[in-house]
């Protein structure tokens, strides 16, 4: 199959990686808000792509999976909503599945399920702080997690 001119495509912006300290994360636990740096979707893009690099210290899980969750900055002037915690996960935009598989100790990679999320905004050039939630794993996730995204729209093909 040919994709014509003017057909509808995806469009793919810049890759960010939005880790900065990455600290460990236990089970049931949210990120710290040190862990990832404020993300601006200055593309103004509907969708992102999320990919995550993560391990396990000590022993593989064998249930779970690991969430991903927004906070909006300047949401009204300098305001923030605030930020995930397990009285008040706010923006909850998908989850990464374990491959169980894997040994501890060792890196993988997964994307969200679904590939893609939503991205919530207020305005034009919405910034956002992203954090990870390791939800029923019974383990913790080890320091040395990377978080990218990616803005992801559809337009015409050129």
């Amino acid at each position: 199959m040919t994709i014509e001119t003017n057909d509808a495509i995806l469009k793919f912006g810049t890759q960010d990686k939005v880790t900065s300290s990455a600290g460990t994360v236990a089970d049931d636990a949210f990120s710290a808000s040190g862990d990832t740096v404020d993300w601006i979707n200055d593309d103004d893009a509907s969708l992102a792509a999320a990919v995550l690099k993560l391990q396990f210290d000590t022993t593989m899980p064998t249930v779970g999976i690991v969430d991903l969750f927004g906070q909006l900055l300047n949401i009204e002037g300098a305001n923030d909503a605030g930020a995930p915690d397990g009285s008040h996960e706010h923006v909850y935009l998908g989850s990464f599945p374990i491959d169980f598989g894997v040994a501890n100790d060792v890196d993988f990679y997964t994307t969200l399920t679904g590939i893609y999320f939503r991205v919530p905004q207020l305005g034009a050039s919405q910034t956002i702080h992203f954090f990870i939630r390791n939800n029923a794993t019974a383990q913790t996730i080890g320091t040395g997690w990377d978080l990218w995204i990616t803005p992801v729209t559809e337009g015409p093909k050129a």
